[in-house]
């Protein structure tokens, strides 16, 4: 995709400003991969703490993520959407506007996703799924 071109045909200033806005470019870039990797290394840190030991005793009747014991009246947890864990009250983020809620590893993952443009991606798998393969109907 990237091309090569030969700035011999233009003045010093013109491949001085051009350099500078690559220079930039770099920065820029590098900049944003340092704040993906700071965002997946977030989440990452909340699905290890919220991971279940083997070492810990499993035990059903806990949150999934901060491992408190779930009652059989009051606190007895719920399963997320998302990933189908039981997750007690207080390991859940309430989605804007909505009654749904999701619980703190699923919405950071969300939240990941919208803030890196993952999104855009795995929509765009979703709605062409057969990209690429279309070479290999006409054989």
């Amino acid at each position: 995709m990237a091309r090569e071109v030969s700035l011999n045909c233009l003045q010093e200033l013109e491949r001085e400003v051009i350099l500078q806005v690559l220079y930039r470019d770099q920065a820029v870039q590098n900049i944003e991969e340092e704040r993906i990797r700071k965002l997946k290394t977030h989440l990452q840190h909340l699905r290890w703490k919220g991971a279940k030991s083997v070492s810990q005793e499993y035990r059903e009747n806990s949150c999934a993520r901060c491992h408190q014991e779930l009652g059989l009246l009051l606190n007895r947890g719920a399963v997320c959407q998302g990933c189908s864990h039981r997750v007690c009250s207080e390991c859940r983020v309430f989605l804007r506007k909505t009654r749904a809620w999701k619980c703190t590893v699923c919405f950071e993952d969300r939240n990941v996703k919208i803030k890196t443009g993952e999104w855009f991606f795995e929509e765009r798998a979703k709605k062409f799924p057969t990209e690429g393969k279309c070479s290999e109907d006409f054989i």
